[in-house]
């Protein structure tokens, strides 16, 4: 009996003049975006892998210099983006996407691409996934909140219900048939884009792709049941057709568009960021300071005594080490603890604004599903801090890396420190830091990070299947 309601629902949907028009204005949009999305992917990839490339190339072709000056010449970090990126693009178009690595300096990344748009543009792009996200549930709502209300206005639901068909059986069918009608739509974009990714020659940034891939599929069918069950919920409660558009709409409207912005303001509220210049401002006052009250120069000062008594030498030009090479490398470590300090409070910022955001999911399904759309396509926060910390410590690696072969080669020129002074590098030398290379979050990551958004869009799938449990069982069979 399931089945058929199902087929009848979907027969009587597939020949309203409304599916026929919504759904070719949503694979329209959707197969658009789509294709622009891969579009702008493919064209970003070409450009960093050429970008950090030359950057590359430049470090090793800088000229020959003090090794400790090729720190300060520095290096750029460029980040990749995963084969899924063109589907969601996350916070990619508003985060950067280019780190400077220099000796004595830890940046934050630049070039967001948003910097660059009209302010139109930064409203956001189109992409699948916003399509999905704001305009699927759209398309479940126009098309199914007739369903019951519709029925019992034009008074076919009582003989319906004549026959002897169940209210429990006349729900699944009901669902079946409207999902079917969705699936119809929707699935075959679903297939061309896989068919796109799997076309591609572009490196595959992150592990797991079809693991990714199969995880977004049921992220987003649980999604479309929420709006699906919802729609039938309202359609068996409400009075008239009328009311039932009226309130799905605005909760449509609420979920996609209010609580998104809502969540962000309030999250940074609670998890206050601090504001650029005074994060300067307060990190310079702080090295001036010294990390732990001490200033840097009376820390370098106790290092160069214990150096000179755990040496016995009464002289820096009698240590067995160039003691310039080793006095900046100290000073680039009691630098980085007060980086380490004021940045991670930075990133804890955001992390607990992500976090919160999430927690808030409770209040409208748009809000997990998101969070779980852009960490699947390796588009969140938590890629964005990988990449910067990935960047980081390749900076930290390249000064070491300089400032030990200095001290090294130093001492190959018998402690001569006047001569050491004037000690270049050349491309051999500098070849000892090796290119950049970002490693994004395993997928096993990603889900430790993302399983309570997983859990709350179960729950708000559960909720909504009760509520159209609930208001199928007390649904009124004739109009008031």
């Amino acid at each position: 009996m399931i089945r058929i309601i199902a087929r009848k629902e979907f027969t009587e949907i597939v020949r309203d003049g409304r599916f026929m028009w919504t759904a070719a204005l949503m694979v329209l949009l959707l197969l658009t975006a789509m294709l622009a999305g891969w579009q702008r992917h493919s064209s970003y990839m070409a450009t960093q892998a050429a970008a950090q490339g030359a950057t590359n190339t430049q470090w090793l072709k800088q000229g020959d210099k003090n090794p400790h000056t090729a720190a300060h010449y520095g290096n750029y970090a460029f980040k990749p983006l995963g084969p899924l990126a063109f589907f969601d693009n996350g916070v990619t178009n508003y985060t950067g996407t280019t780190v400077f690595m220099e000796a004595h300096k830890q940046n934050f990344a630049i070039a967001s691409p948003a910097a660059d748009t009209s302010a139109i543009g930064r409203f956001g792009e189109l992409n699948g996934a916003m399509i999905l996200q704001v305009l699927m549930p759209l398309l479940v709502i126009f098309l199914g909140f007739t369903a019951f209300a519709g029925e019992r206005e034009s008074g076919t639901i009582r003989q319906v219900m004549s026959m002897g068909i169940s209210r429990l059986s006349l729900l699944w069918g009901k669902a079946l048939g409207l999902g079917s009608a969705v699936l119809m739509v929707v699935l075959p974009c679903v297939i061309i884009g896989a068919v796109f990714i799997a076309m591609t020659d572009l490196p595959m940034v992150g592990e797991g792709l079809a693991t990714r891939i199969a995880l977004l599929t049921v992220a987003y069918l649980a999604y479309a049941g929420i709006f699906l069950f919802l729609t039938l919920a309202v359609s068996a409660w409400s009075r008239s057709p009328r009311t039932a558009l009226m309130v799905l709409v605005g909760f449509w409207a609420f979920t996609a568009f209010i609580m998104p912005k809502t969540a962000a303001e309030i999250s940074k509220a609670v998890y206050p960021s601090p504001p650029y210049g005074s994060f300067m401002a307060d990190m310079k006052a702080h090295r001036a300071r010294g990390f732990d009250g001490t200033p840097p120069w009376a820390e370098l000062g106790k290092f160069q005594g214990q150096m000179m008594r755990e040496y016995r030498v009464s002289d820096v030009k009698d240590l067995p080490f160039y003691w310039t090479a080793v006095r900046m490398q100290r000073l680039e470590e009691l630098d980085q603890r007060v980086f380490d300090q004021h940045f991670g409070a930075v990133t804890a910022a955001y992390a607990g604004q992500r976090r919160f955001q999430d927690r808030l999911g409770l209040l409208a399904p748009t809000l997990p599903l998101r969070s779980i759309s852009m960490g699947l396509a390796g588009t969140d926060l938590i890629q964005q801090q990988k990449f910067q910390d990935d960047a980081e410590s390749f900076r930290e690696a390249m000064v070491e890396k300089m400032n030990g072969y200095l001290s090294r080669a130093a001492v190959s020129l018998n402690g001569v420190s006047s001569a050491s002074n004037y000690l270049v590098a050349n491309e051999d030398v500098f070849a000892i830091v090796p290119p950049f290379r970002y490693q994004p979050p395993a997928l096993a990551t990603t889900l430790a990070e993302h399983w309570m958004n997983f859990a709350v869009l179960a729950f708000w799938l559960v909720a909504a299947i009760l509520l159209a449990l609930l208001g199928v069982k007390g649904m009124a069979l004739e109009r008031d």
